[in-house]
């Protein structure tokens, strides 16, 4: 395991290497949002990975080049910010102004002037309006009924920035709040006639929301009321997760991620408490409180973890102290391809 970790990491840092040295000397003429749409082969790639070395296949030598190879392609995707083109444009604009003094040395200097002046303006402006993006902020309202009990959230989107932590008001069920400057939000709640349990649907409208030129400007914000037992299903692609659930009665949660940074925050309130965590190319901090037992099940080859105060039952079993006898439980279990894991003790 040891030779194929240093393989990963030695192909890997080879590659991210190429890939900056490339760009800074104009090698490549890519659209690299095309590559930034094939981020879900790293998923399939990282689980066949997987499953061969658990079963000790050799193929699994091959599947740890192909990953080293696609990871750091896939990261540079999201950090390229097109310089060749926007240094061609740039050319181009000084060639124009230099051929366009060329063939009116005759005219009035004043005018010359004049008409590089208007020239720098339009270009000015085309680059603010290219630059301006338009920001649409909604809002969203559901009101607590006084039978509801439990409530279901089912979260989703592509890159954004995810905040959940401070409650509701005492009179909502949920609030959420998104700035979107690419694509927009909808909220739906579908309620249990007999029981009245509503199940909360809040995902973009026009499927995943993509990242343009690098830059992360989506937030989804999100208040959820303290009274009902919570079951929260969180699913993002490329983005950042900040959710702090610790103030709510959590009695199960999912997490699908691919490329994301995630810092997720549990509290004690449940007796107990099933987390499950699905993760492509991530890094997540979970934060557990001391006071609750707290049993780590991990699956994952490629995985650097730290696991805090907690006890190696085997080499993917964590425990805390005394968790048998805990009043209050939380069980983790993770599956992951090159993700970092953290747990924290609070």
């Amino acid at each position: 395991m040891q030779t194929r970790n240093g393989l990963f990491w030695g192909i890997a840092l080879v590659t991210l290497g190429v890939l900056f040295l490339g760009r800074n000397l104009n090698w490549f003429d890519l659209n690299w949002s095309y590559i930034r749409d094939l981020w879900p082969l790293l998923l399939i790639l990282a689980g066949v990975n997987l499953i061969l070395v658990r079963r000790g296949n050799q193929a699994a030598v091959g599947t740890t080049v192909l990953l080293a190879l696609a990871l750091p392609i896939a990261l540079f995707s999201f950090v390229d910010r097109r310089h060749n083109h926007d240094r061609f444009e740039y050319n181009f604009r000084d060639n124009f102004r230099n051929d366009f003094d060329d063939n009116n040395d005759n005219t009035d200097n004043k005018d010359s002037d004049d008409n590089d002046d208007q020239s720098d303006n339009d270009s000015d402006n085309n680059a603010n309006s290219r630059n301006s993006v338009e920001t649409r902020s909604d809002t969203f309202v559901e009101a607590l009924s006084d039978n509801t009990r439990e409530a279901t959230l089912n979260l989703s989107g592509g890159a954004a920035r995810f905040v959940v932590g401070e409650p509701a008001a005492a009179a909502d069920l949920i609030k959420a709040d998104t700035k979107m400057t690419v694509g927009s939000y909808s909220m739906s709640v579908e309620r249990n006639e007999t029981t009245g349990t509503p199940v909360i649907e809040l995902k973009p409208n026009e499927g995943n929301v993509k990242l343009e030129n690098g830059n992360l400007d989506n937030r989804v914000d999100v208040r959820l009321n303290e009274k009902p037992v919570w079951t929260v299903k969180v699913e993002m692609g490329a983005g950042q997760g900040d959710i702090d659930l610790s103030r709510y009665d959590v009695k199960k949660l999912d997490v699908k991620v691919g490329a994301a940074d995630i810092d997720l925050k549990l509290g004690n309130r449940a007796v107990q408490s099933d987390v499950n965590i699905s993760s492509g190319v991530a890094s997540l901090t979970i934060r557990v409180p001391k006071d609750v037992g707290c049993r780590i099940e991990k699956d994952g080859a490629l995985n650097l973890s730290q696991m805090d105060d907690l006890t190696k039952i085997n080499d993917d079993l964590y425990e805390s102290a005394g968790y048998a006898t805990a009043a209050k439980k939380i069980t983790i279990k993770y599956e992951g391809g090159m993700s970092k894991l953290k747990i924290v003790r609070y």
